[in-house]
């Protein structure tokens, strides 16, 4: 009985579907459903009809999704999301639409919780039924994507993508590779509207559908080269979103039978790869992942002997255009790529072919301002690095293919372009002088694009960074002899600016360099200043042991004491050095010091290229003084320099720095001129031979065993009026005598001194100025002399030098301990009148002289030394006199006889010629006149001198006529005839002398 109702079932139910066509809700009843789902439990053999009946269902709900009456026309959004909001046609169907989620669900339960066997049978039939469906009622051609969203929109092809999607999960291997090959045949049949389904479902068998894909669109390359490869391409593209992984093993499996064929379809496999490319960028990245993965250099020569196949392919002969602008759509290693194929370009013409098409298109699109992927590739902090280690290669082809990268990515990214020029100014080319080219054509810019970065940021980049170096040494440790970063930037700054200068940077504007160094100039001084300080303390240090040592020294010669214990140290036994002040350390720290001298040099360099400092520079008064100060500091640190030609070298850098400030700006000459002076008195004298004065402190006597604390014990009682003298030794025994400096300054480096002196004073506009020379004479005076008052011009009566006896001495005691100051004196005088404002310095010299030698008739034995300091001083003095024409002839050529008399006799004749004419004639600027060259000069030749002046010297010498005959002939018989009868010279020939005298004052170094 239970049998024949089962029956009655099945033929009212095969009534109802074959008579329900034309009406959809009848074959939509839930009733219906619940009964063919019935079948398949009690009727297996009824499953044919009953899943025709599904497939139904399921057309049923695809038609309504397609209709347009089911369609919001505001919207166009499906009935499935507007059933609750839409018109009342749209309700009353919307129970048909949505028939099907019962059997998917009922099927669903039945793959998972009934026999195996139901998997693979409903796998199938969703399969078939979906390709159909899909190609019937698809309006109109869309990409995977598109398709994708729109066909799971709809409620049946969601499900049956479901259940499918259930079944392969539940399949054995033989079982997918079964279903697997039912989905492809039906990709086969239905290419062009399957695909979508292939893409949503190969996330099962990712692997396998990719490979079984690739292997189906070979076949078909192979068979007509003209072919579109869209479906295959559009999987492959869909895929890659979540299988990349999948897709670059199957391409590294083809890539390696496509580079080493053994069937007739692998010859294919490299065009057939490279044409499916052109459809989607993903495919092209994971397959340039894959070939950057695998490749070497045995298989670049692999695809030189395999291309000859290649090129028998039509479609691939004719595809080079479409591969040119592939890099410019890759994401990733993009610029690795062609940094590849560059460095192989030199072997194989075709590379440099490829090369120049994709570099030519890429500059285009940036002229054209179009944005690319590869351009996030070449921001990338990797890519930049890589790019900057390319921009050091030998490879010409190499180096200047990653310079035009970086300059392409700097027109979007011009941080990237500053950072590029700061790292490759630090970077040295000594080994391989090529590779400077890449920083040249990088500092050219790229041309037509506008609003290109300036190179200024740049260089203040590189030099900020090296300013922190340089104030904060926590350098990483170095090999000896290794060039510093500042040293390799200043270096190539330096070879830059040369070449600009002589023409031979044609990649940058004119000047353009010049004034961006010029802009960076306060980052300069700074590192400079940096510098320089660092070298003057070691500079100071090194002379404060030397000066020390040389105290020690004197002080045990003074005590007679040798044998004693060193006074410095509290114990007898004398220590050994530690063992951390090794030699080791010492060899560090002169390299050190040796660099930093370097670096200076390299700097002024620099500054002497750029022209730093000129008048057509326009510079804050803070910073013209900076750099004036330290010109100074840097001539006085060239002169430590180890040899006579680096002394010479790093002089003549300060000469050209120090006349191009001082003839532009006149706070710079003052700057000059005092820090010169300064310098050369107080603070580094000991470089011009100056004489070391102990203070009081070198002593180090202890404060409680001073002479007036000991004094004070005893200043009190009965003995307080009378005067004590203590037993012993007081203090440290007997002050250190100051050394007498045997040997005369040091002639070369007074020289370079000098030069320093005339390069501040020399203005290149007019030549024959002496106002820098007149500031030198008045800043000595300042300088030197130590008392405002009586520092005028005129020389007062000889009494009143009772007055100023106590400063004369000290300016007698200043030329002592500096010679330098007569070779400044010297110098002076060449450049008349200057020396009439050191009026006070000769005053205090001719007064001191003279009160000397009268000391000296106290013993009238006593010999007078031809180098004797007094008899030096005072021959000194009268030449200055006769250089500056302060004093006629014949007083001028007292100097060269003057030792040839008795002490009585020199100090009548310093009192009765010198000073009494000083006296009555005061050394002033109007004892000069202009000629029509511009120079003072003052003719005495023209007007005789007064008796009283001349007469103690004719009488002194004719008591001498044996030694001095020659000399009263030349000074008084001479003169006297040319007075009596002068000889009219024309005013040209008075010029010249004057002229040739004023080229050659500067050559002046010491007074005999």
């Amino acid at each position: 009985m239970l049998q024949q109702n089962i029956l009655d079932q099945l033929k009212q139910f095969i009534e109802t579907v074959s008579s329900g066509h034309t009406n959809p809700q009848l074959l939509t009843k839930p009733s219906l459903i619940k009964l063919a789902l019935g079948f398949l439990d009690e009727l297996p053999a009824t499953r044919d009809i009953v899943f025709d009946y599904f497939g139904i269902l399921a057309e049923i709900g695809v038609q309504l999704y397609v209709s347009p009456e089911m369609m919001d026309q505001k919207t166009g959004m499906p009935v499935s999301q507007i059933k609750q909001g839409g018109n009342r046609q749209q309700q009353l169907r919307a129970e048909e639409y949505e028939s099907f989620n019962m059997v998917k669900t009922s099927l669903q339960n039945l793959v998972w919780k009934g026999p195996p066997a139901w998997s693979p049978l409903i796998a199938n039939w969703s399969l078939e039924l979906v390709a159909k469906l899909s190609d019937k009622y698809t309006q109109r051609r869309m990409t995977i994507t598109a398709s994708c969203n729109y066909w799971l929109e709809c409620s049946a092809m969601h499900g049956l993508l479901t259940l499918i999607n259930s079944c392969f999960r539940k399949l054995s291997n033989t079982e997918a590779e079964s279903c697997v090959e039912t989905m492809l045949n039906a990709f086969h049949r239905y290419p062009m509207t399957f695909d979508w389904i292939v893409a949503r479902l190969g996330g099962c068998f990712p692997y396998k559908i990719i490979m079984q894909i690739l292997q189906c669109g070979i076949k078909r390359f192979v068979e007509d080269y003209r072919c579109h490869l869209d479906s295959e391409a559009g999987i492959l593209d869909y895929m890659t979103s979540c299988h990349e992984q999948q897709l670059c093993a199957a391409f590294r499996e083809m890539l390696k039978d496509g580079l080493s064929p053994k069937k007739p379809l692998d010859v294919a496999i490299v065009p057939f790869l490279l044409i499916t490319t052109n459809y989607s960028d993903a495919i092209l990245q994971s397959l340039v992942n894959v070939f950057i993965e695998i490749f070497t250099d045995d298989m670049c020569d692999a695809i030189v002997q395999k291309a000859p196949l290649w090129l028998s392919n039509k479609m691939f002969a004719d595809m080079q255009p479409s591969l040119n602008n592939a890099v410019l759509r890759l994401n990733q290693h993009g610029a690795k790529l062609l940094l590849m194929v560059s460095s192989m370009a030199e072997k194989y013409v075709w590379c440099q072919d490829f090369l120049d098409s994709s570099m030519q298109e890429l500059e285009q699109w940036v002229l054209n301002m179009r944005n690319f992927p590869l351009l996030a590739d070449l921001a990338f902090e990797e890519t930049k690095y890589m790019l900057w280690k390319s921009c050091l290669s030998t490879n010409l082809l190499e180096q200047q293919t990653a310079v035009r990268l970086l300059l392409v990515v700097s027109s979007q990214h011009p941080h990237i372009y500053y950072q590029t020029i700061s790292q490759l100014l630090r970077k040295s080319y000594a080994q391989h002088p090529s590779t400077i080219g890449a920083l040249m054509r990088l500092l050219g810019g790229q041309s037509g694009v506008l609003n290109f970065p300036s190179i200024t940021k740049g260089f203040k980049m590189a030099l900020e960074d090296i300013t922190l170096q340089e104030q904060v040494n926590n350098r990483l440790p170095m090999e000896p002899g290794t060039p510093t970063e500042a040293y390799n930037t200043f270096y190539n700054l330096n070879m830059l600016a040369k070449m600009q200068k002589k023409n031979h940077f044609p990649h940058v504007k004119p000047q353009l360099l010049t004034q961006s160094l010029n802009e960076c100039l306060p980052k300069i001084i700074q590192i400079l200043d940096c510098t320089i300080q660092k070298l003057v303390l070691k500079m100071d240090k090194d002379a404060a042991e030397r000066s020390a040592e040389k105290f020690k020294l004197q002080q045990a010669n003074n005590n007679n004491n040798n044998n004693n214990h060193d006074m410095y140290n509290s114990n007898d036994v004398i220590k050994r050095p530690k063992l951390e002040e090794s030699d080791v350390t010492n060899v560090t720290l002169e390299s050190q010091d040796a660099a930093r001298m370097r670096l200076a040099h390299l700097i002024v360099d620099l500054l002497n290229n750029i022209e730093a400092g000129a008048r057509s520079n326009v510079l804050r008064t803070p910073l013209v003084l900076k750099l004036a100060v330290l010109s100074v500091k840097y001539f006085f640190v060239g002169l430590t320099e180890q040899t006579v030609i680096r002394r010479a070298a790093a002089a003549h850098r300060s000469y050209a720095l120090l006349q191009r400030q001082c003839t532009a700006r006149k706070i710079a000459r003052t700057v000059c001129l005092r820090e010169l002076v300064e310098s050369a008195l107080f603070y580094h004298g000991h470089l011009l031979g100056q004489l070391e004065e102990y203070e009081l402190d070198e002593l180090k006597i202890p404060e409680q065993e001073l002479l007036i604390l000991q004094n004070l014990h005893t200043s009190s009682g009965t003995n307080s009026n009378r005067s004590v003298l203590h037993s012993g030794i007081i203090g440290r025994g007997l002050r250190p005598v100051l050394p007498t400096n045997n040997q005369s300054c040091d002639a070369e480096k007074q020289a370079l001194y000098l030069k320093a002196l005339n390069a501040c004073c020399t203005d290149l506009d007019k030549p024959n100025n002496v106002e820098g020379y007149s500031l030198v004479s008045l800043t000595l005076v300042e300088l030197v002399s130590t008392d405002v008052m009586y520092n005028g011009l005129p020389f007062p009566d000889e009494e009143f030098t009772r007055v100023t006896m106590e400063r004369d001495m000290q300016i007698r005691r200043a030329f002592i301990t500096s010679p330098v100051l007569w070779a400044v004196l010297g110098l002076i005088a060449t450049h008349r009148p200057a020396l009439c404002y050191s009026s006070v310095l000769l005053r205090a010299l001719c007064a001191t002289c003279l009160h000397h030698w009268r000391g000296k008739n106290v013993n009238k034995y006593q010999p007078t030394a031809v180098n004797d300091e007094l008899m030096l001083c005072t021959k000194k003095l009268l030449q200055l006199l006769a250089m500056s024409q302060l004093i006629p002839p014949p007083l001028a050529n007292l100097h060269t006889i003057i030792e040839h008399f008795e002490a009585p006799e020199i100090a009548v004749l310093l009192r009765e010629c010198i000073w009494n004419y000083l006296k009555d004639h005061v050394p002033s600027p109007a004892l000069f006149h202009v000629d029509n060259n511009g120079l003072h000069w003052r003719n005495t030749s023209q007007a005789k001198v007064a008796p009283q002046y001349v007469d103690t010297l004719r009488q002194l010498m004719q008591k001498k006529l044996n030694k001095l005959g020659p000399h009263y002939h030349q000074m008084f018989i001479m003169s006297d005839l040319h007075v009596a009868n002068p000889i009219p010279i024309p005013a040209a020939t008075i010029a010249e002398p004057t002229t040739a005298i004023a080229k050659t004052s500067i050559e002046v170094v010491e007074l005999d």
